[in-house]
């Protein structure tokens, strides 16, 4: 049984790698093991290990953390950004994060380094959900090595295509139906497969590039992003 599980892996990993997988897999577990690092809003720097999390509708309302072998639970509104270090597990399910061009960029607001070895990237956003509610939320950041212009965020409620499973263990397909997105220093909003098309010219706004120059595909979202935000940058990585 292992050695089908293992030779399935395999398979799946090169089938993730020939798509080239521009999104992180959106993290579900955290370990324990290694050190998490949070900046507060008021900017204090924080180096801490993950004990537990509270969430409400998906989204994180509170972590609680060991610092000095003092256990501190720290608000989601109270975090700026976060680096939180992925489970065992979720580095198995993921396979390989992002394609091989994306992760040799460097960013001055992100560390690249740690999201190199292997952490998940949490930033504060201001955000339009649904039902016209809005506000400050604390969503993983899913693109982190090419978020200069646009920033595309988990959505805890997205459904996902069809996907191939061993054991409960997702190995291979799974496009999520749903995103947020947000377009400089707007308001993140929804996007999903069925309106990516309406919302292409909101997305590509920058550089001379406008949705309606091209037609797009929701299964090419994170190439498409990819490839746009590095002909803004003038094709330098």
């Amino acid at each position: 049984m292992i050695r089908i599980i293992i030779s399935t892996l395999c398979i799946a990993f090169a089938i993730q790698l020939q798509a080239q997988q521009y999104f992180a897999d959106p993290v579900e577990t955290f370990s324990k093991k290694k050190p998490m690092y949070i900046t507060m809003m008021d900017g204090k720097e924080v180096t801490c290990n993950y004990k537990s999390q509270k969430i409400k509708k998906g989204l994180i309302t509170e972590i609680t953390v060991t610092m000095d072998g003092k256990k501190k639970t720290i608000m989601a509104e109270e975090i700026k950004e976060m680096y939180v270090p992925q489970s065992g597990l979720d580095k198995l399910v993921a396979l390989s994060d992002f394609a091989n061009d994306a992760t040799r960029w460097e960013s001055e607001d992100i560390n690249m380094e740690h999201i190199k070895e292997g952490y998940a990237y949490f930033i504060q956003s201001p955000t339009q959900m649904r039902k016209k509610k809005e506000g400050n939320v604390l969503m993983q950041l899913l693109n982190p090595a090419f978020a200069q212009y646009v920033k595309v965020f988990h959505d805890p409620f997205a459904a996902e295509s069809a996907s191939a499973s061993i054991g409960g263990i997702k190995v291979a397909g799974g496009i999520a139906k749903s995103y947020f997105v947000k377009v400089g220093d707007d308001k993140a909003f929804r996007v999903s497969k069925g309106d990516y098309k309406d919302n292409a010219s909101k997305i590509y706004t920058d550089c001379g590039v406008t949705g309606s120059a091209k037609s797009y595909k929701w299964s090419n979202f994170g190439e498409e992003l990819f490839t746009y935000t590095k002909e803004c940058n003038g094709g330098n990585e």
